[in-house]
């Protein structure tokens, strides 16, 4: 039976395998099945397609972000080239077509997040400003003044530091594009975090799905080899595809690897961690950027696991964990700035938190030098502003006014106190060459115009004199010095303008001056004249019919009129001797001889002999020694030490014999105490010391005025021009000579002269 049933069976099952219902029926169900599998490895191979186009997308964001970005830092790199001369050549135009550009395709690529839309709004206003800016400077850098030049002027100043305001204008544009690239990317960073977690999801499911239809085309490969085959073109297909994704996904781990390595940023993960309340309590660092080791000191590694709390614990004082705390739980991306204290070393620190997965994502920017940098131009603005108000005081003090003109157009620039030079309020009106020749003088507008076509070489200064007419001063008399430069290629004259109208009228008053002391010279001229023919002539006949008369009546005269005779004598003789006196004083200033060197000593030697027999009747005492050798017209300090010499023995003390002492020193001229006009180095200081009747102090400087007298001519002889006529040859010499004395104690007599 057994038999029989396993043979009945065996050819049931042969007859069912035979039918070809059977195959049909098997076929059907092939097809079923395989249909099945194929579908679902078909939307596992679609889903993976989509989850590598989404992951390729967002790395095209964040490439363009990156290139976008770029195109900021370039504008500012090719800004700051042009401010410093270092490039003739503006591109700036170009790369503001390609940001435009860039923005559109970055618009496009994130038009399904309307996040990133938003940010991508706030990326076209920042090109706006930055277009603005640019064109603002190209604008106006055909005006601005070049920090360098020579002649250093307040103008240039506020004109260079205009263009710097804006430079530095551009790199806070540029610093905030930065910013916001960050912020993008950090977006982006989320998003591709999460696309990656489903692309290895897709990429796990992908592979079992594949198998399951290999295992499946096997169980069915003589039913449905033919619809097998007919697929394996497009399993092929998929396969291709699933690689390329796969090597895109590699290529975007490892882009992402060099931004980080590249960026400056520390961009770090961190997941909460929560009590047993749900509360959260710490973050633990997922991951961490190596930028981190610059900011903090720390090792990537030993961060990486570690508690934020524990490393950080000033976070809580300074409320950064307050603030990821409440994006976690919100979703809301934060902002937060504050002072760190890493390796004994202040640092500024800006925070940018976003919320990514089941974290969120720090992006901590070192702000240091930017806020030292701030410091640093705060301070430069300060001391700028302090300059320009000394310099504008400066102006006030010291009446003068400064310009740039350009020579090109006429319009030029000039200082507050330059309007308040003609009469009128600051910034009254816009200086052009036109306006401002309204205020010149008729007369004097060809001197002025030759300031627009005078040729002189680059540097050279040019001094012009002109009138101009002023609202409340009348006619007044301007000094200009400019010189011609050139700045972006215009002639421009740089300089200050000064009123001079003082000075014209003190020079007029100088001129009359002049032209009187001319005339009193002739006068003195023609009194030298009389007194040395005419005024002589009268004294000689005189003295001569006297002589006659005394050897004629000599005997027979009574003695009342020999009395009377000798008084004649001796006025006819003392004016005699005032006369050759004042001609002597007059003379002085008029001898052209030539300076020589002489032998101190030996002058006064030669004085000695021609005062022999006063000195003999007298008995007086001359000492000196080491006298210095001079340079000076030798027969004026001989007449120079005689006239003294013999005032010391005229004003003798009539109980005790005459000493005259003569020493001498040299001296720096400015350890010399007197007050004169010092135009040499070195000084010979001579004093001449007797023993006489001195006289009071009070009268120490009249007694070098001519006729200046301190005693009658009855007590001593004498005209009163001796002393005066020593002043005037020290005086001659390039000297200076003054006495100090008390009544009764003798006199002193300093004389300084220059060593040649």
């Amino acid at each position: 039976m057994t038999t029989l049933f396993s043979k009945e069976t065996m050819m049931k099952l042969k007859a069912l395998i035979a039918s070809a219902k059977t195959y049909v029926v098997l076929l059907i169900l092939a097809i079923g099945l395989l249909l099945y599998t194929v579908s679902v490895g078909y939307k596992q191979v679609n889903r993976l397609h989509e989850t590598g186009d989404m992951v390729a997308h967002t790395l095209e964001v964040q490439r363009t972000i990156v290139e976008l970005s770029a195109k900021f830092q370039e504008l500012e790199s090719l800004q700051l080239k042009v401010f410093l001369k270092e490039d003739s050549s503006n591109l700036s135009g170009i790369v503001v077509s390609e940001m435009e550009q860039t923005i559109e395709r970055l618009k496009l690529l994130t038009s399904d997040n309307q996040a990133q839309q938003e940010r991508v709004k706030v990326w076209e206003q920042l090109c706006d400003k930055i277009s603005s800016e640019v064109n603002t400077v190209e604008s106006t850098d055909s005006i601005a003044v070049i920090d360098s030049i020579e002649a250093k002027d307040s103008v240039e100043i506020n004109l260079a530091s205009k263009r710097y305001q804006r430079i530095g204008r551009i790199s806070k544009i540029v610093e905030e594009s930065q910013i916001l690239k960050e912020r993008m990317l950090s977006e982006e960073n989320y998003l591709m975090v999460a696309r990656k977690e489903e692309y290895t999801s897709q990429s796990f499911l992908t592979p079992m799905s594949s198998l399951l239809v290999a295992i499946t085309a096997l169980g069915i490969f003589l039913i449905g080899f033919i619809s097998i085959y007919k697929q394996k073109g497009e399993i092929q297909e998929v396969n291709n595809q699933v690689f390329n994704q796969n090597k895109k996904l590699q290529e975007t781990e490892e882009f992402l690897k060099g931004v980080y390595k590249s960026s400056n940023n520390v961009i770090s993960h961190f997941e909460p961690i929560m009590n047993g309340e749900k509360n959260i309590v710490d973050f633990q660092f997922k991951y961490t950027s190596d930028a981190i080791e610059k900011v903090t000191g720390e090792e990537q590694d030993d961060i990486i696991g570690g508690s934020l709390l524990q490393l950080y614990p000033m976070v809580i004082e300074n409320g950064l964990f307050e603030i990821m705390k409440v994006c976690f739980l919100s979703g809301e991306n934060q902002e937060h700035e504050s002072v760190y204290m890493f390796e004994n070393q202040t640092k500024y620190i800006h925070n940018t938190v976003v919320k990514s997965a089941n974290g969120i994502t720090n992006t901590a920017w070192d702000t240091t030098k930017v806020k030292e940098a701030e410091k640093v131009l705060q301070k430069l603005n300060e001391d700028l502003s302090l300059q320009n108000t000394i310099f504008k005081e400066a102006e006030n003090v010291a009446g003068v006014g400064s310009f740039i003109w350009y020579l090109d157009d006429g319009s030029a620039t000039v200082s507050d106190n330059f309007y308040r030079i003609l009469g009128v309020k600051p910034n009254s009106f816009d200086v052009t060459f036109d306006a401002y020749k309204e205020y010149v003088h008729a007369d004097d507008i060809s001197i002025f115009e030759s300031l627009g076509t005078n040729t002189e070489d680059s540097g050279k200064s040019t001094v012009f004199t002109y009138r101009v007419f002023t609202k409340n001063k009348g006619i007044r008399y301007l000094d200009l010095k400019g010189r011609n430069l050139e700045i972006d290629n215009r002639p421009v004259s740089v300089g200050i303008v000064q009123d001079i109208t003082s000075r014209i009228e003190k020079d007029r008053e100088l001129i009359e001056s002049y032209e009187k002391l001319k005339q009193s010279n002739e006068e003195l001229e023609s009194f030298n004249r009389v007194a040395s023919h005419d005024l002589q002539e009268p004294l000689r006949k005189i003295q001569m019919f006297i002589s006659r008369i005394e050897d004629d009546e000599e005997g027979k005269t009574p003695n009342a009129g020999s009395a009377y005779f000798n008084k004649i004598k001796a006025a006819t003789f003392r004016m005699r001797e005032l006369i050759q006196n004042l001609l002597s004083y007059s003379r002085i200033d008029k001898i052209n001889s030539k300076f020589e060197q002489i032998e101190l000593n030996d002058t006064i030697e030669k004085v000695e002999d021609e005062l022999s027999q006063l000195i003999k009747d007298t008995k007086t005492e001359i000492s000196y020694s080491g006298l210095p050798l001079l340079y000076g017209i030798p027969f004026k300090i001989e007449q120079l030490f005689t006239n003294l010499i013999s005032n010391s023995i005229k004003y003798r003390n009539k109980d005790i014999a005459p000493q005259v002492h003569i020493v001498s020193e040299k001296l720096r001229s400015d350890t010399i105490a007197e007050n004169f006009v010092k135009n040499a180095e070195y000084y010979y200081k001579i004093s001449l010391r007797d023993n006489g009747i001195g006289f009071d102090p009070e009268f120490a400087s009249n007694i070098f005025e001519v006729f200046q007298r301190l005693h009658s001519k009855n007590e001593y002889s004498g005209t009163g021009i001796g002393l005066s006529i020593c002043k005037k040859i020290v005086e001659k010499h390039n000297g200076y000579i003054h006495a100090i004395s008390k009544k009764g104690e003798g006199a002193t007599f300093i004389i300084y002269l220059p060593v040649q």
